[in-house]
């Protein structure tokens, strides 16, 4: 691919997303705004990539990846040019598309996706939609891009996303708790994290059931995993976790509007 790539804000997000396309396509021009411009001016350490104003971004590039607060995008992107063929592609958790397409005009029928840091290294989850060939040539060969029904999903997956701390917490616990009784905080930091990305890495991916179908394996009676998950039940653990998940959905969807 010999494509100009274009981002609009250049944050926590937007770095690995660089860092792969950088790496993947060496080929390609990727220009970047200056914000943050302690990440522009490392990102700029790469051979294909340079920091642009945000007009020049434009003016460059037929890809455009929005990767900005959506209080920053209102009062950035209606001062700017965009074009009619631009593909746009936001990053924004709490801008809705509509509003969007109302930013960018005359360019239209953005899509809006949900990047992860660890996307430099592959393996990404990209629920997208609507369906974006481009983000798929772009990024599917490492990463599942996975096309949504409706921008309504959206919110909802991007507060699926919050599990991840508390899931890092959960394993931090059980690593400390082991470090304790073995005698090693490292060797039992180590055991738990091959313990668990052994165990998700043999796991299918295809959509199947296959945590319900683990869990069951998991779950004899009597056995050690049924015994804790049944305490961990009972604490209300689980109720908790859903109800929190609920208030995230209900605040990116009001955010979205």
């Amino acid at each position: 691919m010999n494509q100009s790539i274009g981002f609009l804000g250049t944050g926590r997000i937007a770095e690995p997303m660089i860092r792969s396309l950088s790496r993947r396509f060496p080929n390609s021009t990727i220009l970047v705004s200056a914000r943050s411009l302690e990440i522009s001016t490392r990102v700029e350490t790469l051979h294909n990539v340079s920091v642009s104003p945000n007009q020049n971004i434009l003016e460059q590039c037929k890809i455009v990846f929005i990767c900005l607060l959506a209080n920053t995008a209102r009062e950035v992107l209606p001062q700017l040019e965009f074009t009619s063929t631009q593909e746009i592609i936001s990053v924004m958790a709490d801008i809705s598309l509509e509003e969007v397409s109302s930013l960018i005009t005359p360019a239209s029928n953005p899509c809006v996706t949900i990047p992860l840091p660890f996307i430099e290294q592959g393996g990404c989850p990209l629920p997208v939609y609507p369906e974006s060939p481009v983000l798929e040539t772009l990024f599917g060969d490492e990463n599942d891009v996975i096309t949504l029904s409706s921008e309504s999903a959206i919110p909802p997956h991007f507060a699926a996303t919050a599990i991840l701390s508390s899931t890092m917490k959960q394993l931090d616990v059980v690593a400390h708790w082991l470090g304790e009784h073995a005698g090693s905080q490292r060797n039992g930091e180590r055991y738990v994290a091959n313990l668990v990305s052994g165990y998700l890495g043999a796991m299918p991916r295809d959509g199947a059931g296959r945590f319900k179908e683990a869990m069951e394996d998991l779950s004899t009676e009597g056995g050690l995993n049924n015994q804790l998950r049944q305490l961990i039940t009972e604490s209300g653990h689980y109720e908790t976790l859903r109800d929190g998940l609920e208030q995230l959905h209900r605040r990116l969807k009001a955010a979205a509007g």
